[in-house]
């Protein structure tokens, strides 16, 4: 025999509150081994909305990191290519997306260069950083098709174009953690490291190489 919560979920005429609350008095007064609950009970009390099914997994929250972008205002570079003579600028085995180390491009090019803190100050090497992050994104979008692919920002390496007595470069490096985190919610936390450079490829301010984690497609 089932117990009256069945009854008491289905009956009309009782609030959802009320009939809620009758069902936990029952509770205290029923010994455990009485409750029998009906297949149909935990959905019939899932849509009085008085009960959850908890947080919902990261797969079945809302995740469109191409539309956040647009909202952003921000849009992708298109790489010219994904392969040079010598390397390519992402590579994938299994569902792990590695790209190579990336600096400032596009509008930034010009300005993503110079050493922190005595030709670029921290400030300015964030946003750079910050900007690095969308070049890489942009590669990332010219190999994957479409960046919901993206399950997990994995691991982050973050190197700074710095002088020696210069010990910021964390702080550098949140510029481009935020805006993973920005893109692409939960997914965009990663592990990272910041590490300071004496020189860096064609004098980059900044330069990060990231894992990423990506469904079959």
């Amino acid at each position: 025999m089932p117990h009256r919560l069945d009854a008491l979920v289905a009956t009309p005429g009782i609030a959802p509150l009320r009939r809620l609350t009758l069902f936990a008095a029952s509770l205290l007064s029923a010994p455990a081994r009485r409750l029998a609950l009906t297949s149909a009970t935990l959905p019939a009390l899932l849509a009085t909305g008085l009960l959850t099914q908890g947080p919902q997994p990261l797969a079945a929250q809302d995740y469109d990191p191409e539309a956040r972008l647009a909202e952003m205002g921000i849009t992708l570079p298109v790489p010219e290519s994904l392969r040079t003579s010598s390397f390519d600028r992402v590579v994938q085995t299994g569902d792990l997306v590695f790209t190579s180390g990336h600096g400032a491009c596009g509008d930034w090019e010009g300005t993503g260069r110079g050493k922190v803190p005595s030709e670029v100050s921290p400030e300015d090497a964030q946003l750079t950083a910050r900007q690095v992050g969308i070049c890489i994104l942009g590669s990332l979008k010219a190999h994957l098709g479409d960046l919901s692919r993206v399950t997990r920002v994995v691991k982050v390496l973050g190197m700074v174009n710095s002088e020696p007595d210069f010990t910021g470069q964390s702080g550098v490096m949140n510029g481009f953690s935020s805006f993973m985190q920005e893109v692409f919610g939960d997914r965009g936390h990663h592990a990272r490291s910041a590490v300071g450079m004496a020189a860096l490829p064609v004098n980059f301010t900044v330069e990060i190489e990231v894992v990423f984690e990506v469904d079959g497609g």
